[in-house]
C-alpha cells in the first residue's frame, strides 16, 4: 500500500480506485473533497511528484526541457522564454551538465541517474512545499542510487520542501529520511524516528523486515531471517491482525482483535498486542539461526575458467553511409569457479555481467577467448557437444514472471528439460515431486498455472526446473532483484540449503554487494565490460583494492552505516559505444593520472588468490597529481 498512499495524497488514484473513508489535508484543505480543477492546482503549484522509473514517465517523443517546462506554462508562472531559463536553473540544482544542450536533448539520449535528476527537476520546478518520491531510486544502480539521494537530501534542506519518501529497503530510507512508517496490508503498523524504529523496533513485522536483510558485520552464509508464509491477499484479510498468521508472537487475541495505532510520549505508534515482548534484533524467538558453512573444496582444476573473453555487439550506423557502431560488451574477461563455489559477478547495469552468464550458457557467441567448462573447451561446440554440455550448465533467469510459460501447468514446465533428455516417465514424475520438495513447495501445487502464484513461488518454480537435471553449474542472473526483501531471504536461504545437499557450483550475478558477500565465496567486480577486481569476497569486500569496488561499497546504503558518508562518483558513467583510452575507470576516478589514460591496467593476481587492475590500487599510497584525465 506504499505507493497507493503516495499516489492517493495528490488524488492520482488508478481508474476503479475511491476514497472510502478518512481525511487527506493539505493547508488545512480536504483533498478528498476538492474538484478536479482545484487538484491540478494544488498537484502544479503545491504538491511534487516523483515516479519511480524515470524510462516510462517521460514522453519519447518531446523534448526533455520542453517537458520540465510544462508545469510552469500549464500554471501561467512563466511564459516560454522565463520558463526556459528557469529550466535551465533547476538543470543546475539537480546537477545536470551542459542544462542548454541537455534541455533539448530527447529522453533516450539520457542515461537512467541523468533522466532520474531530469523527474526531479520537473517535480521541483514550481518550488512545490510537498514532495512525494516514490521509489525514485529502486531501478538505479547504487553508485546512481547515492547520487540522487545526496541530490535529493541537498534539495531537502536547501529548498525547505517537506518529503514523503516511498521505498521498500530500509537502508535507503535509514540514509535519508527523519522518520519512517512501516506498512502492512494497507496500514501503517509502525511509525516513528528511523533511528529508533532501526535500533529497537516495536512490531514483529517492522523487525522481521530489518533481520531479512544482510548486515555488514554478519557471518558469510549465516542463515537469513526470514517472514514465514506469503504476503496477504488484499482482497480476503484474515481477520483481527492481518499480520498474524505470519507472526511468531500471535495470540488468540490477535486473531480475533485488529490493534489499533497507538502512540507513546517518545513520538513513536505501534499497532501491535504484543509490543513489549518484540525481541532486538538478532535475539529473541525469531532470531537467525546459522547455516552450513561454505561446501566448497578448492579443487586442482576449476570446474569453470574463462579466459580473455570478448564479445562485441555491432549495430547498424546512426545516419545512412554513416559507420557501424560497436557495443563493447566484454572485452578480456577472465574469471575462475572452483568446484562448489559461489562466484558473484558484480557491477553496474551495462557492465557485461549478463552478457558474461549468456557467454557461459552458449546463448551468445564470442568474438575470442575461451571458456573450459569441467576441463572441456566449449567455446565453439555445437550440436550434440553442446547438448550434452548444456545437461550439466542450467540458468535461472531474473524475472520469475517472463521466464515461466503462463500456458504450461507447473509439472510440465519443471518436466521440459527432463523431458528434453529424454529420462524415463517414471523418473521424470519422481524428480518433479522431489524438486518441489526441495524448494519448499508441496508436489500438489504441479497441477496449477504461473498465474496461481506469488513472485517468490514462481522463482522457486524456476529454480526447482533448473535444478531437476542436478547441474554442476547453475548461472543465476540477478535472480532475487525483482523481489521483496523478505522474500529475497526465502531465496538466499533456500539457495543456500540446495548448495549444502546438491553441490553445484554457481554463478550469482548481482547488482547488490550486500547480498554478494553475505552469500557468494568469492567475487569478480565489473567495469565497462572488463573485470577491475576479483578475489575471496570477504577480503574484496572488507579491504577493496580498485576504486570503483570502494564506490560500489560505499554506495550500497547499509543499516548500520546510516551517518557514513558514501563515495559519489564524479560524472556520468561511459559509454560502452566509446569506452575511455586506457583504463576504463579513469574519468570517474579520485586517483587517475594520465598513465591511467595512456595505458591499460593489467588484471594483476597476487599470491593470496586477489586480482585487481589498477596502477593505482587503494592500498598503496596516493599518486602526485591524482586528477581526473580527460
Amino acid at each position: 500500500g506504499k505507493s497507493m498512499t503516495g499516489l492517493a495524497i495528490p488524488a492520482l488514484l488508478p481508474p476503479g480506485a475511491s476514497f472510502a473513508r478518512g481525511s487527506i489535508r493539505f493547508h488545512g484543505e480536504e483533498l478528498t473533497r476538492a474538484g478536479p480543477r482545484r487538484l491540478a492546482e494544488i498537484r502544479g503549484l503545491g504538491i511534487g511528484m516523483i515516479f519511480q522509473n524515470p524510462m516510462t514517465s517521460f514522453n519519447p517523443l518531446k523534448r526533455v526541457g520542453a517537458q520540465v517546462a510544462e508545469p510552469l506554462l500549464l500554471h501561467g508562472k512563466a511564459d516560454r522564454r522565463t520558463a526556459r531559463a528557469r529550466v535551465e536553473d533547476i538543470f543546475r540544482q539537480v546537477s545536470i551538465p551542459d542544462p542548454a544542450a541537455r534541455a533539448r536533448a530527447y529522453p533516450n539520449e539520457f542515461s537512467g541517474g541523468m533522466l532520474q535528476r531530469a523527474m526531479i527537476a520537473t517535480a521541483l520546478v514550481n518550488s512545490p512545499e510537498l514532495v512525494i518520491a516514490d521509489e525514485p531510486t529502486t531501478a538505479l544502480d547504487v553508485t546512481v542510487q547515492a547520487q540522487v539521494l545526496d541530490l535529493l537530501g541537498r534539495l531537502n534542506r536547501e529548498t525547505g520542501a517537506a518529503m514523503i519518501f516511498i521505498s521498500h529497503d530500509l537502508a535507503v530510507v535509514s540514509r535519508i529520511c527523519d522518520r519512517v512508517a512501516v506498512m502492512y496490508a494497507g496500514r501503517i503498523v509502525e511509525q516513528g524516528p528511523v533511528r529508533a524504529i532501526l535500533d529497537r523496533p516495536r512490531h514483529p513485522y517492522s523487525r522481521a523486515l530489518i533481520a531479512a536483510m544482510p548486515a555488514a558485520n554478519a557471518a558469510a552464509n549465516a542463515r537469513l531471517q526470514t517472514i514465514g508464509g506469503e504476503p496477504p491477499d488484499f482482497g480476503a484479510l484474515p481477520s483481527g491482525c492481518p499480520f498474524h498468521p505470519r507472526c511468531p508472537l500471535a495470540s488468540e487475541r490477535c486473531r480475533v482483535e485488529d490493534p489499533p495505532l497507538v502512540a507513546d510520549s517518545e513520538g513513536r505508534a505501534v499497532a501491535c498486542w504484543h509490543a513489549d515482548a518484540v525481541p532486538p534484533v538478532g535475539t529473541g524467538p525469531v532470531a537467525a539461526t546459522a547455516a552450513p558453512s561454505d561446501v566448497s573444496a578448492t579443487a586442482a582444476e576449476p570446474i569453470l575458467r574463462v579466459s580473455d573473453l570478448v564479445r562485441h555487439f555491432r549495430l547498424p550506423a546512426a545516419l545512412p553511409f554513416g559507420r557501424r557502431r560497436e557495443v563493447h560488451a566484454l572485452d578480456g574477461v577472465s574469471v575462475t569457479l572452483a568446484r562448489g563455489d559461489t562466484l558473484g559477478i558484480a557491477g553496474e547495469t551495462g557492465c557485461g555481467k549478463s552478457t558474461l552468464a549468456r557467454c557461459i550458457l552458449r546463448l551468445v557467441d564470442t568474438d575470442s577467448g575461451s571458456i573450459q567448462f569441467m576441463g572441456e573447451d566449449i567455446t565453439g561446440i555445437a550440436g550434440r557437444s553442446l547438448r550434452a554440455v548444456r545437461r550439466h550448465i542450467q540458468p535461472i533467469f531474473q524475472n520469475p514472471y517472463a521466464a515461466l510459460n503462463p500456458r504450461a501447468r507447473i509439472e510440465d514446465i519443471i518436466a521440459e528439460p527432463l523431458r528434453a533428455f529424454r529420462l524415463p516417465a517414471v523418473e521424470i514424475d519422481r524428480r518433479i515431486d522431489a524438486v518441489l520438495d526441495m524448494v519448499g513447495m508441496s508436489p500438489r501445487h504441479r497441477k496449477r498455472l504461473p498465474h496461481e502464484f506469488s513472485g517468490g513461488q514462481r522463482q522457486r518454480i524456476s529454480i526447482a526446473r533448473a535444478i531437476a537435471l542436478r547441474p554442476a553449474l547453475v548461472v543465476a542472473d540477478e535472480p532475487i532483484a525483482s523481489l521483496d526483501v523478505s522474500i529475497q531471504a526465502q531465496i538466499i536461504n533456500l539457495f543456500t540449503d540446495l548448495r549444502r545437499e546438491i553441490g553445484f557450483s554457481m554463478i550469482f550475478i548481482s547488482h547488490d554487494l550486500r547480498v554478494i558477500r553475505h552469500f557468494c565465496s568469492h567475487v569478480a567486480v565489473m567495469f565497462l565490460g572488463q573485470v577491475v577486481e576479483h578475489g575471496p569476497a570477504a577480503e574484496v569486500c572488507a579491504r577493496p583494492r580498485h576504486p570503483y569496488t570502494a564506490a560500489l561499497l560505499s554506495a550500497v546504503p547499509e543499516l548500520d552505516k546510516a551517518d557514513g558518508k558514501p563515495v559519489i562518483l564524479a560524472g556520468e558513467p561511459p559509454s560502452p559505444l566509446a569506452p575511455p583510452s586506457g583504463c576504463r575507470f579513469r574519468t570517474r576516478c579520485f586517483r587517475a593520472t594520465e598513465r591511467c589514460a595512456e595505458f591499460v591496467p593489467p588484471l594483476v593476481r597476487d599470491a593470496g588468490g586477489r586480482a585487481t587492475a589498477c596502477f593505482y590500487p587503494l592500498e598503496t599510497p596516493a599518486p602526485l597529481a591524482a586528477v581526473p584525465a580527460s
